[in-house]
Protein backbone atom coordinates (compact mmCIF):
# COMPACT_ATOMS: atom_id res chain seq x y z
CA UNK A 1 0.00 0.00 0.00
CA UNK A 2 1.48 3.82 -1.04
CA UNK A 3 -0.68 5.64 1.07
CA UNK A 4 -2.51 5.75 4.04
CA UNK A 5 -5.05 8.03 5.63
CA UNK A 6 -5.30 8.65 9.56
CA UNK A 7 -9.24 8.45 9.81
CA UNK A 8 -10.86 9.51 12.64
CA UNK A 9 -14.11 10.21 11.21
CA UNK A 10 -13.75 13.83 12.43
CA UNK A 11 -14.60 16.29 9.70
CA UNK A 12 -11.44 17.27 8.81
CA UNK A 13 -10.36 13.63 7.71
CA UNK A 14 -14.05 12.87 6.40
CA UNK A 15 -13.28 15.98 4.08
CA UNK A 16 -10.18 14.82 2.94
CA UNK A 17 -11.33 11.18 2.16
CA UNK A 18 -13.63 12.55 -0.05
CA UNK A 19 -11.62 14.77 -2.00
CA UNK A 20 -8.60 12.73 -2.29
CA UNK A 21 -10.19 9.35 -2.62
CA UNK A 22 -9.29 7.62 0.17
CA UNK A 23 -10.80 3.93 -0.16
CA UNK A 24 -11.85 2.68 3.34
CA UNK A 25 -9.10 0.05 2.86
CA UNK A 26 -6.65 3.07 2.56
CA UNK A 27 -7.76 4.63 6.12
CA UNK A 28 -6.26 3.53 9.24
CA UNK A 29 -8.38 4.25 12.86
CA UNK A 30 -6.26 3.55 15.93
CA UNK A 31 -8.35 2.83 18.77
CA UNK A 32 -6.79 5.19 21.73
CA UNK A 33 -9.42 4.96 24.62
CA UNK A 34 -10.68 8.25 25.27
CA UNK A 35 -14.26 9.05 25.24
CA UNK A 36 -14.51 10.73 21.98
CA UNK A 37 -12.68 8.09 20.16
CA UNK A 38 -15.50 5.72 21.46
CA UNK A 39 -17.87 7.36 19.44
CA UNK A 40 -15.40 7.63 16.52
CA UNK A 41 -15.38 4.25 16.95
CA UNK A 42 -19.01 3.54 16.76
CA UNK A 43 -19.53 5.95 13.46
CA UNK A 44 -16.70 4.02 11.70
CA UNK A 45 -18.23 0.70 12.33
CA UNK A 46 -21.77 1.65 11.18
CA UNK A 47 -20.45 3.73 8.27
CA UNK A 48 -16.76 2.77 7.39
CA UNK A 49 -16.77 -1.18 7.95
CA UNK A 50 -13.40 -1.56 5.91
CA UNK A 51 -11.45 0.71 7.43
CA UNK A 52 -8.19 -0.41 8.60
CA UNK A 53 -7.87 -1.07 12.78
CA UNK A 54 -5.17 -0.82 15.23
CA UNK A 55 -5.87 -0.62 19.01
CA UNK A 56 -3.18 1.19 20.89
CA UNK A 57 -4.48 2.63 24.20
CA UNK A 58 -3.11 6.45 25.16
CA UNK A 59 -6.20 7.72 27.02
CA UNK A 60 -4.49 7.04 29.77
CA UNK A 61 -2.10 9.99 29.01
CA UNK A 62 -4.42 12.30 27.95
CA UNK A 63 -4.44 15.87 29.91
CA UNK A 64 -6.99 18.48 31.18
CA UNK A 65 -7.02 20.08 28.07
CA UNK A 66 -8.05 17.31 26.28
CA UNK A 67 -4.56 17.27 24.75
CA UNK A 68 -2.53 13.81 24.27
CA UNK A 69 1.37 14.61 24.25
CA UNK A 70 2.77 12.56 21.32
CA UNK A 71 0.17 11.37 20.09
CA UNK A 72 -0.03 12.46 16.39
CA UNK A 73 4.18 10.92 16.58
CA UNK A 74 2.73 7.56 17.64
CA UNK A 75 0.09 7.56 15.15
CA UNK A 76 2.52 8.43 12.32
CA UNK A 77 5.18 5.56 13.58
CA UNK A 78 1.87 3.20 13.48
CA UNK A 79 0.87 3.96 10.34
CA UNK A 80 4.39 3.72 9.02
CA UNK A 81 4.58 0.00 8.98
CA UNK A 82 1.31 0.27 7.07
CA UNK A 83 2.79 2.60 4.26
CA UNK A 84 5.47 5.11 3.12
CA UNK A 85 3.00 7.80 2.52
CA UNK A 86 0.76 9.25 5.40
CA UNK A 87 -1.53 11.86 5.57
CA UNK A 88 -2.94 13.79 7.76
CA UNK A 89 -6.06 16.12 8.34
CA UNK A 90 -4.50 19.21 9.81
CA UNK A 91 -5.72 22.34 9.02
CA UNK A 92 -4.15 26.61 9.06
CA UNK A 93 -6.54 26.94 12.82
CA UNK A 94 -4.49 23.82 14.65
CA UNK A 95 -2.26 25.20 16.77
CA UNK A 96 -0.10 22.03 18.78
CA UNK A 97 3.06 21.22 17.58
CA UNK A 98 2.44 17.54 16.63
CA UNK A 99 0.25 19.32 13.55
CA UNK A 100 2.79 21.74 12.20
CA UNK A 101 5.82 21.63 9.37
CA UNK A 102 8.42 20.63 11.99
CA UNK A 103 6.42 17.85 13.08
CA UNK A 104 6.22 16.77 9.53
CA UNK A 105 10.04 17.35 8.99
CA UNK A 106 11.15 15.30 12.26
CA UNK A 107 9.00 12.51 11.82
CA UNK A 108 9.88 12.18 7.78
CA UNK A 109 13.19 12.58 9.06
CA UNK A 110 13.16 10.12 11.87
CA UNK A 111 11.26 7.41 9.35
CA UNK A 112 13.87 7.99 6.51
CA UNK A 113 16.67 7.08 8.82
CA UNK A 114 15.29 3.39 9.49
CA UNK A 115 13.97 2.99 5.54
CA UNK A 116 17.95 2.22 3.75
CA UNK A 117 18.63 -0.40 6.27
CA UNK A 118 17.64 -3.89 5.15
CA UNK A 119 15.54 -6.19 6.88
CA UNK A 120 14.47 -3.01 9.58
CA UNK A 121 11.91 -1.22 8.34
CA UNK A 122 8.80 -2.80 6.05
CA UNK A 123 9.95 -0.61 2.93
CA UNK A 124 13.45 -0.85 3.33
CA UNK A 125 15.06 0.34 -0.04
CA UNK A 126 12.23 1.01 -1.83
CA UNK A 127 10.15 3.40 -0.56
CA UNK A 128 10.96 7.09 0.75
CA UNK A 129 8.26 8.24 3.65
CA UNK A 130 6.46 11.55 3.37
CA UNK A 131 4.24 12.86 6.20
CA UNK A 132 1.69 14.40 4.04
CA UNK A 133 -0.48 17.66 5.20
CA UNK A 134 -2.40 19.29 1.96
CA UNK A 135 -4.91 20.95 4.11
CA UNK A 136 -2.09 22.32 6.39
CA UNK A 137 -2.74 26.12 4.43
CA UNK A 138 -6.47 26.20 4.57
CA UNK A 139 -9.03 26.58 7.32
CA UNK A 140 -12.06 24.35 8.09
CA UNK A 141 -14.29 27.01 6.41
CA UNK A 142 -11.75 26.88 2.96
CA UNK A 143 -11.91 23.03 3.76
CA UNK A 144 -16.03 22.60 3.46
CA UNK A 145 -16.34 24.96 0.70
CA UNK A 146 -13.85 22.72 -1.23
CA UNK A 147 -15.71 20.03 -0.62
CA UNK A 148 -19.07 21.44 -1.55
CA UNK A 149 -17.62 22.53 -4.76
CA UNK A 150 -16.40 19.37 -5.53
CA UNK A 151 -20.06 18.64 -4.93
CA UNK A 152 -20.45 16.45 -1.95
CA UNK A 153 -23.27 16.22 0.07
CA UNK A 154 -23.22 18.79 3.12
CA UNK A 155 -26.07 16.77 5.03
CA UNK A 156 -22.61 13.93 5.43
CA UNK A 157 -20.99 16.62 7.56
CA UNK A 158 -23.13 15.28 10.40
CA UNK A 159 -24.00 11.79 9.76
CA UNK A 160 -20.92 10.47 8.61
CA UNK A 161 -18.51 12.77 10.75
CA UNK A 162 -18.36 13.86 14.28
CA UNK A 163 -15.98 16.60 15.94
CA UNK A 164 -16.71 16.73 19.90
CA UNK A 165 -14.50 16.33 22.69
CA UNK A 166 -17.52 15.30 25.22
CA UNK A 167 -18.14 11.43 24.11
CA UNK A 168 -21.65 12.23 23.56
CA UNK A 169 -23.56 11.25 20.29
CA UNK A 170 -24.71 14.07 19.84
CA UNK A 171 -22.10 17.03 19.63
CA UNK A 172 -22.01 19.25 22.49
CA UNK A 173 -21.87 22.21 20.80
CA UNK A 174 -19.90 23.46 23.16
CA UNK A 175 -15.98 22.70 23.10
CA UNK A 176 -13.71 23.86 20.99
CA UNK A 177 -14.33 21.51 18.01
CA UNK A 178 -17.61 21.90 17.90
CA UNK A 179 -17.53 25.51 17.97
CA UNK A 180 -14.57 25.18 15.01
CA UNK A 181 -16.64 23.09 12.98
CA UNK A 182 -20.13 25.33 13.60
CA UNK A 183 -17.94 28.35 12.21
CA UNK A 184 -17.10 26.61 8.75
CA UNK A 185 -20.28 25.23 8.18
CA UNK A 186 -22.36 28.57 9.18
CA UNK A 187 -19.71 30.64 7.10
CA UNK A 188 -20.83 27.95 3.89
CA UNK A 189 -24.40 28.82 4.86
CA UNK A 190 -25.17 25.04 6.44
CA UNK A 191 -28.13 24.61 8.43
CA UNK A 192 -26.97 23.37 11.97
CA UNK A 193 -30.35 23.75 13.86
CA UNK A 194 -30.76 20.61 16.13
CA UNK A 195 -27.61 19.45 15.31
CA UNK A 196 -25.68 20.24 18.76
CA UNK A 197 -26.83 19.73 22.46
CA UNK A 198 -26.30 23.26 22.78
CA UNK A 199 -26.52 25.70 20.31
CA UNK A 200 -23.01 26.83 19.56
CA UNK A 201 -23.95 30.47 18.54
CA UNK A 202 -24.76 31.19 22.53
CA UNK A 203 -20.49 30.78 22.89
CA UNK A 204 -19.05 32.58 20.20
CA UNK A 205 -18.39 35.71 21.80
CA UNK A 206 -16.90 33.80 24.67
CA UNK A 207 -14.74 31.59 21.91
CA UNK A 208 -13.48 34.91 20.00
CA UNK A 209 -12.02 36.19 23.45
CA UNK A 210 -10.32 32.82 23.71
CA UNK A 211 -9.20 33.01 20.42
CA UNK A 212 -7.58 36.04 21.00
CA UNK A 213 -6.21 35.87 24.10
CA UNK A 214 -4.20 32.89 22.70
CA UNK A 215 -3.11 34.17 19.20
CA UNK A 216 -4.77 32.08 16.96
CA UNK A 217 -4.79 34.49 14.12
CA UNK A 218 -6.18 31.70 11.59
CA UNK A 219 -9.62 31.96 13.07
CA UNK A 220 -10.08 35.43 14.31
CA UNK A 221 -11.52 36.76 11.21
CA UNK A 222 -13.65 33.92 10.33
CA UNK A 223 -15.08 33.69 13.98
CA UNK A 224 -15.85 37.82 13.69
CA UNK A 225 -17.19 37.15 10.27
CA UNK A 226 -19.67 34.00 11.68
CA UNK A 227 -21.14 36.26 14.86
CA UNK A 228 -22.00 39.22 12.42
CA UNK A 229 -23.61 36.60 10.25
CA UNK A 230 -25.53 35.34 12.86
CA UNK A 231 -26.78 39.17 13.59
CA UNK A 232 -28.52 39.29 10.15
Amino acid sequence: MARILMFSAGMDSFILKKLYDFEDEECLFVEIGTKENKIEKALIDQHFPEVQRMDFMLAGFELPNKIIPFRNHILAFLAANMASDIYFGFTAGDTTRDKDYVFKAQIEASLNYFIGVPDKSPFAGDEHYTIALPFKEKTKTELVKAYLNAGHNPDLLFSRSISCYSGYDIPCGTCRSCLRKFVALTLNDIDCTGKFMTHPKRHMREFLKESKKKNRKTELKEIELCIHTLKR
